[in-house]
Formats: structure tokens, sequence, C-alpha cells
């Protein structure tokens, strides 16, 4: 299926200036104005059906949509969170997509190349993967990418890696953005073996409509937690074909597990309220 972008995505790759070229993602006069939130760290502990019970649960540093360059002083703030979740000895770090600082205000270019080299300093025992966010594919796919992939970090795109943890296989299983080869995706998702665990790789919370049952964990972001949520009335949009109710957060439904982080970053304005910055850490067993 050839890839065809929403027209608002269409319109943001016209008019930003590619390839980006700032090593520093200097933001000029907006520098005063651009500063991220602290930033949480979420914990999760799950026990799934169809898993392993291990002796020591399976580990996940699980970040996404760095927008890097969206914020000041972005490189030094990811290398900083990088260095922090290290400490947490993950056995498998995880990474959403969302690579690219897509606003078309506010300086801050970094070039691909920069952030995965930042992001290559968190190492995992089983390996490091990623995916590719809307983000990436309007900067532009291959150039992302290549840089992921040359910084050692193993890029899926629709397809699955196996590493193997106390001596059980486990499958991660990459399906990006999900505003283009949508009918793809679902296909092969649908195609999962139901004998197996797998932890599903995808940005966008809307993929888990698609799950099918099985010993499958999903892991998604690209809505921001909504980024803004008003008291009392909530999240009013999460930029997703996903209900609002996967906006953030665990979800359970139908026995299928879905987590969705609030992700590093910041799109359209670098504004957060009521839903800070966060990456997660989560631990994984079987009953």
């Amino acid at each position: 299926m050839s890839e065809r972008r929403p027209f608002q995505e269409r319109v943001i790759g016209a008019i930003i200036r590619r390839p980006y070229h700032d090593e520093t993602g200097h933001k000029g006069p907006f520098g005063r104005f651009a500063h991220a939130q602290p930033h949480v760290v979420r914990r999760y502990e799950l026990t799934l059906p169809g898993w392993p019970r291990f002796a020591r649960p399976l580990r996940i540093a699980f970040l996404s949509d760095f927008h890097v360059g969206s914020h000041t002083g972005d490189l030094a703030r990811l290398a900083a969170i990088a260095k922090e979740a290290e400490a947490y000895s993950p056995d498998l770090v995880l990474y959403g997509g969302d690579y690219m600082n897509m606003h078309l205000l506010g300086r801050g270019r970094v070039p691909p190349r920069s952030i995965a080299s930042v992001l290559s300093r968190l190492t995992g025992r089983c390996g490091r993967f990623a995916v590719l966010g809307n983000h990436d594919y309007i900067y532009g796919r291959l150039e992302v990418d290549r840089a992921l992939r040359a910084a050692g970090i193993v890029v899926i795109e629709h397809g699955q890696q196996a590493f193997t943890y106390e001596q059980h296989s486990i499958d991660v299983v990459g399906v990006p953005d999900a505003h283009v080869q949508w009918q793809a995706a679902k296909g092969f998702l649908a195609g999962l073996p139901r004998n197996k665990p797998a932890i599903i790789l995808t940005h966008d919370p809307a993929r888990f409509a698609e799950m099918p049952d099985g010993p499958f964990l999903t892991l998604a972001g690209h809505t921001h937690g909504g980024q803004i949520k008003f008291p009392v009335l909530g999240v009013l949009m999460n930029a997703s074909r996903a209900p609002l109710r996967w906006s953030h957060g665990h979800v359970a439904e139908g026995g299928r597990h879905l987590i969705v982080t609030a992700g590093l970053g910041t799109s359209t304005v670098p504004l957060r309220i009521g839903v800070p910055p966060e990456y997660a850490i989560i631990d994984v067993t079987g009953p």
C-alpha cells in the first residue's frame, strides 16, 4: 500500500526545512518560553496469563514521543533521562517513536543522528528495539531509521524479533505509525501466534483495537496522555482514533493489556497541563 499521509501532515512536511543541522537544538528567542516540566517515572507490575513465571520479572524501559528540540536544552535533558533509566537496570529497552521535533515555530531542529546517539546510551541486556511515529514519517522515515540502526537500535516495521529471557523466547512485534498502512497492520496482527508471549510495540494505541486474544502486551505512545488534562473534564482529545479511555496508563479489556505512556515531549506547542512528561518502567511475569 502506498504511503498517503493526512492532509495536515503533508502541509507540515512541506513547510519544515529538512534536513535538520542544529546539533545543539538551540531555541534562540523562544528558549525562555520552552522549558520542559519535570518528568515522572511510571512504574507498572504486571502478571500476564500465558507468560512464563520468571524467577525475576522481565524489566522493560519504555520511552516514547521525545520530539527532541521542542524544549530548551532537550539533548542534555534526554541524556539525563537515559542515564536515570539505565539505573533501573532494564532487561529490555523499547522506543515508541516520534523522535523528531515538528513544531512549526520555536526552532530546535536536532538531526536524527544526534538523537540516536543519546538514545544509544541506554542499554538492555536483551536488546533495544524501536518503531517510528508519525512525526518521523513526516521528517523522513529513511533518515530516522538509518540513524537509529547506526546507533545499534533495532528498528521494526510490521515485523518481529525474538529475544531470550530466562531461557524463554519472547517476541517484540513492531507496528509503527497508524496513519498509514492500516490494512497491512490489521492482517499482520491477526496472524500472531496465540501460543507465544509477545510485546506489541506500536506508536499509536489505536492499534489495540485490532489486537487478538493471546499472551500479548501492547505498548503505545502518541497521545501524550492528552497533553492537556482539565480539572473535572479530564482529557478532551488524544490525536488518535483510539477512544479517550485509551489515552494514558494501563488498560485491561477483554483479557488484553495495553500501556500508553504520556511520553517525554510535546507537539504543536511546548506546553502540558495536568499530564507531566514521563517514561515507564514495566516489570512483567506470568502467573
